[in-house]
Parts: structure tokens; C-alpha cells; sequence
């Protein structure tokens, strides 16, 4: 297993709630085993996926802008004015930039 395939299995493991984990926790935080029900354990599962879920959209958001930026790099070209030419600039489809024309 590589350490990029480590490192899903830690995220995943991030995002599964179980019983034994909720027993865990309690007891490291020294509440007894009898007070965790089946009902406090469905409480914890809903919460935590309410949690989860605004990480979910901060994730979505992270790998939409990531994309985006890494997109934009490849789809420049050298500018004459110096400038980062995005795929819709004129100087990209016909090779004279028209700002170089209006800059005289």
C-alpha cells in the first residue's frame, strides 16, 4: 500500500462513526459504559454526519477552486503585454493581441 492509499484509509477511517468507537470515546472521557444507549449512539452518528456534512461542501469548494487554478495555468499563453491570456483572449485565436494595438 502506498502512502497516498494510507492516507484515504486514515480519511475514511475520519468518517465512520461505530459503537465500539462511541464507547471508546466515553470512556476516555470517563463516562460509563452504561449510560451509552442505542438512542445516544444514533444521537452521536446524526451530529457527527451534521459536522461531516459541512466538511463535505468546504471539501467540494477546495477541490472546485483547485481545479480551476490548475486549469487556468495550463490554459495560458505568454502575453505580449505581459499579461496571463485566459482562453477566450483574441491574442490566443489570431496571434495579435488587440490591448498591444490600443496601447500605441
Amino acid at each position: 500500500m502506498t502512502d497516498m492509499d494510507n492516507q484515504d484509509v486514515l480519511v475514511m477511517a475520519l468518517f465512520v462513526v461505530t459503537k465500539d468507537g462511541v464507547y471508546t470515546c466515553a470512556d476516555e472521557l470517563g463516562i460509563p459504559e452504561e449510560e451509552i444507549t442505542g438512542e445516544l449512539i444514533d444521537t452521536v452518528k446524526t451530529e457527527v454526519n451534521q459536522v461531516l456534512a459541512g466538511l463535505k461542501e468546504s471539501v467540494k469548494t477546495v477541490v472546485s477552486e483547485t481545479i480551476q487554478k490548475e486549469t487556468s495555468k495550463k490554459n495560458t499563453t505568454e502575453c505580449p503585454l505581459g499579461m496571463t491570456c485566459t482562453p477566450s483572449c483574441v491574442y490566443r485565436v489570431v496571434g495579435e493581441c488587440t490591448l498591444l494595438n490600443k496601447a500605441k
